[in-house]
């Protein structure tokens, strides 16, 4: 019994150890392929248009670190309120800002790693209204549900990249304002090159 025990902890043991060196190697390993590819310069000398240019740099670029890249004070001075806090809102598909005017009530920024098209059929099978905007120049979609906008949706690198604007509830911005935030996050985005 005590050697089906031992047996037992021992393979759980082993199997912590390599998940966690999986873990560690991967996590490494992409850390390093980003700093590289940044850091290096490869991506501005392969690239000759300036919108290729845009766009590979603004993959690797924005979104690192939302945050600090499009700060408290810059959203505060678009959207004409003062940001109490702002809280990190990433997960395994994205990474974002959560820039706190009430207690509860925020504007987002939020930049996530997947196809904006996919994203499109989930908003109109939700049975939102999508429109576009022609002051935001990235290719754009504005998402709107009965009680009105709700998301902004800028495509930074097609099939792989776009980032969101959105808010927690209509009461914290007003429509407009929450374009002008777009229109400013466009112009940091662009700002990474």
């Amino acid at each position: 019994m005590k050697a089906l025990l031992a047996n037992k902890l021992f393979l759980a043991a082993t199997v912590a150890v390599v998940v966690v060196g999986v873990g560690a190697s991967i996590y490494f390993g992409v850390a390093n392929k980003d700093n590289t590819e940044t850091n290096g310069g490869s991506q501005a000398e392969t690239s000759t248009a300036s919108g290729d240019d845009f766009q590979r740099t603004g993959e690797k670029s924005f979104g690192l670190d939302v945050c600090n890249e499009m700060t408290g004070n810059e959203v505060a001075s678009v959207i004409g309120k003062p940001i109490l806090r702002t809280g990190d809102y990433s997960n395994s598909g994205s990474t974002g800002c959560e820039y706190f005017v009430t207690e509860t009530g925020f504007v987002i920024v939020d930049v996530g790693y997947s196809d904006m098209a996919k994203q499109k059929t989930g908003l109109e099978f939700l049975e939102r209204i999508i429109k576009t905007d022609d002051r935001i120049k990235l290719e754009n979609m504005l998402a709107y549900s009965e009680k009105g906008l709700i998301d902004i949706y800028m495509n930074v690198l097609a099939g792989k990249k776009f980032v969101r604007v959105g808010r927690s509830s209509t009461s914290v911005v007003d429509e407009e304002t929450l374009i002008k935030l777009a229109m400013a996050t466009e112009t940091k985005i662009r700002s990474f090159k």
